[in-house]
């Protein structure tokens, strides 16, 4: 009966890995933009239509994409009419009913406010009149956190963007691009959105809760868009433009800038030509002193560029530090620096020049460093004793310039005279850690993805993908005997009926968690699925194993903090020699497993 049972699971498994050759159906809302909509056209398009259809493509899964109104796509899903979604935010109860895969975005829930008023901040928002969408997530932060109780509710974002336009209340609460989205599709240009973010939320595929071959899919696919670059491409398509203003608007105001500079220069030039010739020639050497001062600023700019593009190619954090300390003494000139990075509640320094002293771990938001950090904008310095809150490691310093690096970290460079640094130093440094915060990031969601593509979610052991690559690289004679532990928790199905599943989670997590301390170091523990564990032991024999298994089950015992004991079943089995097949091991191992476990019922 147990074989029937082994068998049956085997062939279900067998069957879900073949259903993927039938076409999926995966939902979206028709009127969600740039995210998901129906153009004029009636086609399907937006971010997430373009990204789904690249995923399919490289995860070789048959996709077909159906848009519709979103309460009744969401019923459809529930249904199961529908085999997912290809945009879901990710809440907390959400995920007690949808699987999730790997975060493809992640919404800016922003403040919006008219032009000509000062930014606002999230603590500016309180016992204001807020412009919100009715039952949205904003709507419900503002009551959950008792900001305000002026809530001018709409029914959707572009009316609420339309009614701020107006005049109608002091800030509006939405979504950050899609609402940049449809402020320019409207021509509604006398709003603009603050630096500062409510909050954030992940946007992911959804789909049923255990269907984990589909997920496992969809977060391959989704890693390899990533390092082929596509995903960058369908990014940039749909949020490149929407906030094209937000991101050039500096570059705007000093083209402007340059331009009233030289129509000023051309009427003085003229002026003078025909009233005082004799002043002709200074004033030819003064453009020509701004001529070479530009094309240095040019250069440096493009000099900047290239690390960037170095900086794309960079996998490790340390890679990414060095090519910021080379930009900023070789390319800015900055011979005093400091770079610190966040690590818990501290801030650490990562790089510095050998030439001053630094404090090399400070509280995060204490002295300028932290300042900066908090506030998300460049502090320049002219006279850092004049600062009650700078902490300067040296009486020497005078003059600083600290440029945040997101919420990574900052970086600051000093100098001993007062007043050494301008506007032009600032602009050149941020467009360094713009860079640099870009690569830290994307080598941090590889890390990430790559994570959670050979772990189990619930455990954080590796999974059952990892554990069949690692037995093809490992199961050679030089690593033979190898053994493996085959473990099955006993009683979770009648301890997640009794106390609940998150009570069996837990359960399961302690038994997992007590496993794993109790191999040794170089031993391979993996969750094989739902309340299975499998041990890989290299270069051990059934002796060993089996003393394994025993410091295993006396750990097991130690547990006390649930109502019942820990019990787990284990089978041991060995690989002797090359020419026995690997998976007879497993399956011998299954089997004495299986053979203690009636043991221990009669």
């Amino acid at each position: 009966m147990k074989n029937g049972k082994a068998f049956l699971s085997f062939f279900l498994v067998l069957l879900s890995t073949f259903a993927f050759a039938d076409k999926l159906t995966f939902g979206g809302d028709s009127a969600y933009p740039p995210y998901e909509f129906v153009d004029e056209n009636g086609e399907y398009t937006g971010f997430n239509v373009d990204l789904m259809k690249a995923v399919s493509r490289v995860a070789e899964l048959d996709i077909e994409i159906e848009l519709g109104e979103w309460d009744l796509v969401v019923e459809k899903f529930k249904s199961g009419e529908l085999d997912g979604l290809i945009g879901m935010a990710v809440t907390p109860e959400r995920q007690k009913i949808y699987g999730f895969s790997i975060p493809h975005n992640t919404l800016h829930m922003a403040i919006f406010y008219r032009k000509g008023s000062q930014e606002p901040t999230v603590d500016d928002l309180r016992g204001r009149e807020i412009v919100v969408q009715r039952n949205g997530v904003m709507d419900d932060y503002l009551l959950e956190n008792s900001i305000t109780d002026k809530i001018v509710a709409v029914e959707s974002p572009l009316d609420g963007l339309k009614l701020l336009s107006s005049g109608t209340g002091d800030f509006g609460l939405f979504e950050k691009y899609q609402s940049l989205y449809f402020a320019k599709e409207n021509e509604i240009d006398n709003l603009e959105v603050s630096g500062a973010t409510v909050f954030e939320r992940d946007y992911a595929f959804a789909t049923a809760k255990d269907d984990f071959a589909l997920l496992n899919k969809l977060n391959k696919g989704l890693l390899l868009v990533r390092e082929s670059g596509e995903y960058r491409d369908i990014f940039e398509k749909w949020f490149g433009s929407a906030n094209w203003f937000e991101q050039n608007k500096r570059n705007l105001l000093v083209t402007a800038g340059i331009l009233v500079f030289f129509v000023i220069g051309l009427f003085v030039l003229w002026f003078w030509n025909h009233t005082l010739k004799v002043r002709v020639k200074a004033r030819t050497e003064e453009l020509e002193r701004k001529a070479i001062e530009n094309e240095a600023l040019r250069a440096k700019i493009r000099s900047l560029h290239d690390i960037a593009f170095k900086m794309e190619s960079c996998t490790e954090e340390e890679d990414v530090f060095d090519l910021i300390v080379k930009a900023a003494t070789e390319i800015l000139s900055f011979d005093y620096y400091s770079l610190d990075v966040v690590e818990g509640d501290y801030l650490v320094v990562k790089r510095h020049s050998d030439n001053i002293e630094v404090n090399s771990r400070v509280p995060k938001y204490e002295g300028i460093a932290g300042r900066t950090l908090r506030t998300g904008k460049t502090i320049i310095l002219d006279d850092v004793s004049k600062e009650d809150d700078a902490m300067p490691s040296s009486s020497k310093i005078k003059a600083l310039l600290s440029v945040p690096i997101g919420t990574i970290g900052v970086f600051q460079s000093v100098t001993i005279e007062s007043g050494s640094f301008n506007n032009e130093d600032a602009e050149l440094a941020e467009l360094l850690m713009f860079h640099a915060l870009g690569a830290l990031e994307r080598i941090k969601k590889t890390r990430e993805i790559q994570f959670l593509a050979f772990h189990d979610s619930l455990t954080g052991l590796y999974n059952r993908t990892f554990f069949d690559e690692e037995v093809s690289r490992v199961d050679t004679s030089r690593n033979l005997p190898i053994s493996v532990i085959f473990a099955d928790v006993n009683g979770l199905k009648g301890l997640n009926d009794r106390f609940g599943h998150f009570y069996g989670d837990d359960y399961l997590k302690t038994i997992s968690c007590t496993i794993k301390e109790s191999c040794r170091h170089e031993d391979l523990v993996v969750r094989w699925g739902g309340d299975e564990f499998v041990v890989l032991l290299l270069r051990t024999d059934t002796e060993m194993a089996e003393e394994i298994v025993s410091r295993i089950e006396k750990n097991l015992s130690k547990i006390d903090c649930f109502a019942v004991e820990a019990s787990v079943s284990f089978g041991v089995a060995t690989k002797r020699d090359i020419l026995t097949d690997f998976q007879d091991v497993l399956r011998n191992a299954e089997l004495a497993m299986y053979s203690k476990k009636r043991e221990l019922r009669r």
